[in-house]
């Protein structure tokens, strides 16, 4: 006689079935870890940003992404994409005006509306930056085995997912 699929799991761990509280020690360092890869995030972003002539914010570096990733666009958008106020992208987008990294110009048929746009000068910028940290990238990832390649891949994912959550 077959055994049931009850019967042939191994049992289960009750520590695994309560539900892990706000003073939980393997929760308090499952948060303080996040934290210091989020910081680090931004301190390499930020480094690698710095980098580039004229120097640029790692906010100015997203600014330029979202306008490399969806071309022309108004400037509710870009902060939207960039993950910052409006009126702070007004404010770094007059100042890349001014360098030369990006336009404004009106929309035609609504004055209301300022397009963004990166100029010529401004594509060749990111893609210095983002040639910089894709070395960077590769370099870690060869430092990898393909057990923690593939793991960090997943896992990075999920906490993808669950800050997006938060």
């Amino acid at each position: 006689m077959t055994p049931s699929p009850q019967e042939t799991r191994a049992p289960a761990d009750p520590a695994a079935d309560e539900l892990p509280q706000a003073d939980d020690p393997r929760f308090q360092e499952f948060t303080q870890a996040v934290q210091h890869l989020l910081t680090a995030v931004r301190r390499t972003r930020g480094r690698l940003a710095g980098q580039s002539r004229p120097t640029l914010s790692l906010s100015q570096i997203q600014l330029l992404e979202a306008l490399a990733d969806h071309g022309a666009l108004g400037v509710s958008e870009v902060a939207e994409h960039a993950g910052v106020a409006t009126p702070t992208a007004t404010r770094m987008l007059k100042q890349l005006e001014r360098d030369g990294i990006v336009t404004r110009t009106r929309a035609p048929g609504n004055e209301r509306r300022v397009e963004v746009a990166l100029t010529g000068s401004g594509a060749a910028l990111l893609a210095e930056h983002r040639a910089r940290l894709r070395e960077r990238q590769l370099r870690a990832y060869r430092d990898l085995s393909p057990d923690q390649r593939a793991a960090i891949t997943e896992l990075t994912r999920r906490l993808t997912e669950l800050i997006d959550e938060m």
